[in-house]
Order: structure tokens, then C-alpha cells, then sequence
């Protein structure tokens, strides 16, 4: 027999009810996923850092890259002295990118020269398209074309070295 007090009183099976509900199965996973956010971030971070630090590096890399496929497209009846000439266009090239000196609309043209010339697929290339590269790289590195001579600086790019001792980052120091 129930009691007076018991008989307005329910009882389940389980746990007595939470006044903030139940607790949801994903409840762990935002935090999971903000440290995962938060990781990726950083790499990102590092990778863009490296990247700026070592863009130097990297384009004479690449470039290097770029010259042993495109030695591997010249011509069976290409010269010793064409070959030689490119190869020191490809190295002023490089020079003149990590001496921070660069014509964009040298870049820009050699860029569209090695679309055209190394595309989607191998193909061999004419004489004709070994002496525009030979000009596109010397119009990059500011050389006279063939003569492997420094023409004045006219219209080269200089990028200025930032000295980071005199960066202020607070305002009010």
C-alpha cells in the first residue's frame, strides 16, 4: 500500500531528470574540431613563412627543373653554342631573382613561353622557339640577348631590403 506522500510521486527506471537535458552525443566534438582548426592554421602559417623565406630557393629550383625539360625538347640540329647559350640565360635568370632585381613583364612573358613550349604534352621544339626563349630569359634577366652583357638597369624592378629593427609593431612604445 502507497503512502499519502508517495501517491502524487511517479517513479521510472534510469536516472532523475536533468534540469539541463540530456547531453548530446556530439557534445566533444566542436572542441576536436577547433583544435584540428587551429592545427591547420599553423601549418598553414609555417608553410607561408618558409615559402616567403626560401621563394629564392624555390625559383631556382624550379627553374632548374624547368631547363632539364626543356634540354630534353631541343632540337636535334641546335648548336653547342645555342645550347651554352641557354643554359647561361637560364643561370642570369635565376641570378637576377635572387639578387632581387626582376622585370615582371620579363616573368609574365616567360611564363607564357614555357605554357607554350612545355604544354600538356612533349613535343620537340624549333630553333626558332629555343632563340624566344633564349630572349624571354634575357629580357627577365636583363641581359643584351646572345651577348650575355648587362645593358643598363632601365626599367628593372629593385625590391628594397627591409631592415626589421625599425618596424614598430606597437604604436605606443
Amino acid at each position: 500500500m502507497q503512502s499519502q506522500s508517495d501517491q502524487g510521486r511517479v517513479e521510472m527506471g534510469g536516472e532523475p531528470f536533468s534540469p539541463q537535458g540530456p547531453r548530446p552525443r556530439w557534445a566533444g566534438g566542436s572542441r576536436r574540431a577547433l583544435i584540428g582548426c587551429g592545427a591547420l592554421i599553423l601549418l598553414l602559417g609555417i608553410g607561408s613563412m618558409v615559402f616567403l623565406l626560401k621563394a629564392k630557393d624555390i625559383f631556382g629550383w624550379m627553374m632548374g627543373e624547368l631547363e632539364a625539360e626543356i634540354e630534353e625538347s631541343l632540337p636535334a640540329n641546335i648548336t653547342e653554342q645555342e645550347r651554352t647559350e641557354l643554359s647561361r640565360a637560364f643561370d642570369a635568370a635565376i641570378e637576377t631573382v635572387q639578387e632581387d632585381r626582376v622585370s615582371p613583364e620579363g616573368l609574365r612573358d616567360l611564363q607564357g613561353m614555357f605554357r607554350d613550349a612545355l604544354g600538356d604534352e612533349p613535343k620537340r621544339l624549333s630553333r626558332e622557339e629555343v632563340q624566344e626563349l633564349i630572349e624571354a630569359l634575357d629580357r627577365v634577366s636583363g641581359r643584351s640577348a646572345g651577348h650575355g652583357v648587362d645593358p643598363p638597369e632601365a626599367g628593372l624592378v629593385e625590391v628594397p631590403a627591409v631592415d626589421a629593427s625599425r618596424l614598430v609593431t606597437n604604436p605606443d612604445q
